[in-house]
């Protein structure tokens, strides 16, 4: 997060304080001769020295000006913009660190995913597991498996749809079917010739 203007000219004065440039008790420029110096308007400097006023670095009286009150004070403000500098630089390397961790536990999953539909697929050779292409001219096209009642007319269940690519396993009765789907049904052999024959 960037500094405002007159944060940044707080600071600086207060530096110059730290270094012996303003003494305690000595009174500092005008806003007017500050606005110049710093290149900005009368009110930003207004504002970086009531932030040094608030601290204890500074006091404004009206008709004498700005007054150094405390070196020490100005040397703690100094520091606790430093640390918040620091907190600040944390802050965002964690940020950083846990948008990393994020895109990786997502790749992760995506891996596992995969990996998991491989599994099923070389698992589902081991079993009476048959895939069916839907074809362009299958009456099972825009159909739901409810509506086919697959396992109410052939015995077989469809254990996964697989579309292109990437596998859907146990698909609930309202799944849609479309073209150049393979469906992954378990069932016996004269099962899985029944739902051949419904499909195609």
């Amino acid at each position: 997060m960037e500094q405002a203007r007159y944060q940044e000219i707080a600071i600086d004065i207060a530096h110059a304080i730290m270094m012996g440039e303003y003494r305690e008790g000595v009174k500092i420029h005008g806003r007017s001769t500050l606005a110049g110096r710093y290149n900005v308007s009368p009110e930003t400097i207004r504002r970086a020295i009531a932030i040094l006023q608030n601290v204890g670095v500074v006091m404004v009286n009206q008709g004498v000006g700005i007054t150094v009150t405390s070196k020490a004070m100005a040397e703690k403000f100094v520091k606790s913009f430093n640390q918040k500098g620091e907190i600040q630089v944390f802050l965002e390397d964690l940020k950083s660190l846990m948008d990393i961790r994020r895109e990786n536990d997502m790749k992760i999953e995506s891996h596992l995913n995969k990996l998991q539909g491989y599994a099923d697929r070389i698992m589902s050779r081991w079993l009476d597991v048959g895939e069916i292409v839907i074809g362009r001219t299958s009456p099972a096209i825009g159909k739901t498996l409810k509506e086919l009642k697959v396992r109410e007319r052939t015995g077989t269940t469809i254990v996964a749809v697989v579309r292109d690519g990437f596998e859907q396993f146990s698909p609930e009765a309202g799944f849609i079917l479309r073209e150049q789907d393979v469906l992954l049904a378990a069932g016996s052999p004269e099962g899985q010739e029944m739902l051949q024959q419904l499909i195609l």
